[in-house]
């Protein structure tokens, strides 16, 4: 069991906030009409990357000492200046500043995130992971059912799968799908597409940073869930990530979620929960799952 103290909150946040810099900058690029921008504030970054973007908050402030009144005014200017609600994700280990601040200055929880994680020990082999609990459907042996990492030709091919299953089984909005570009622009980014009857049908990516596997950009078309395919990204990035050498691997999900499910069958447990604390005139911002 991975034993949660300041030290790793703190590598975790700071592994958060690179990955929000990155983003800034891919998206400058992919859509320079979307002024993108990422600003630092007290220890964390405030990310913005568009009307209606999924990862339209602050992260990691206060991990590092305490904020003040000026701190937390300035996101609300910030997100206020683009039409949107101020959203900052809070990790408990933060100063407890921020929480006094958060509650003096008006704002409300809006939802909470685990973040998992789990060791990888040098000997495991995840494709021959046994599958806890009973899954419908296809086994993620199936011969129909392929997992690999994307051929530099199929990232487009990814960036719409991505987007389709953010969507949750609606035409994917602009946000969706610029978002999806973004996550498969992205230089770094180790992106794994299944491929079900040689369909595609779901989505995963992986940073490695720091000895660290992170475990994001999780997608489902909605006709193929149910059926084990995330299960069988899950285990085929932390194959990837173990032979990278990280000792950690890490994601996140929404308390409760199916996905929360998928994560705890491959041996992650909760690390620690993000509260989201959001204030002003709401409407602009919405979360992907």
């Amino acid at each position: 069991m991975v034993h949660l103290d300041h030290t790793l909150a703190r590598r975790l946040e700071e592994l958060i906030c690179a990955e929000f810099r990155r983003l800034a900058q891919v998206a400058l690029v992919s859509f320079p009409q979307v002024p993108a921008e990422c600003v630092e504030v007290a220890d964390g970054v405030a990310l913005w990357l568009g009307e209606g973007s999924p990862v339209n908050l602050a992260v990691g402030l206060a991990m590092h000492g305490p904020v003040d009144e000026a701190d937390l005014e300035s996101l609300e200017v910030f997100y206020r200046e683009r039409g949107q609600a101020a959203v900052l994700s809070m990790c408990p280990l933060a100063d407890y500043s921020l929480l006094v601040g958060l509650g003096r200055g008006g704002w409300r929880v809006a939802e909470f995130e685990h973040v998992f994680v789990r060791e990888l020990g040098t000997e495991e082999a995840f494709d021959r992971l046994p599958r806890r609990g009973s899954v419908s459907g296809i086994s993620p042996s199936d011969p129909a059912l392929e997992v690999r990492v994307c051929l530099p030709e199929e990232r487009e091919v990814w960036a719409r799968t991505a987007a389709r299953g953010f969507a949750e089984g609606t035409s994917p909005e602009r946000a969706h799908e610029e978002f999806g570009k973004i996550m498969a622009e992205r230089e770094e980014a180790i992106l794994v597409l299944a491929r079900l009857e040689g369909q595609p049908a779901g989505t995963g990516c992986l940073i490695i940073d720091g000895g660290v596997g992170w475990l994001s950009g999780d997608s489902t078309l909605p006709q193929y869930r149910g059926r084990g395919i995330q299960q069988a990204i899950q285990r085929h990035r932390l194959q990837l990530a173990r032979e990278a050498a990280c000792d950690l691997a890490v994601t996140e999900a929404a308390p409760g979620s199916v996905s929360q499910r998928n994560i705890e069958r491959v041996g992650f447990r909760i690390a620690y929960t993000h509260v989201e604390f959001t204030k002003g005139q709401a409407g602009l911002w919405q979360a992907i799952r």
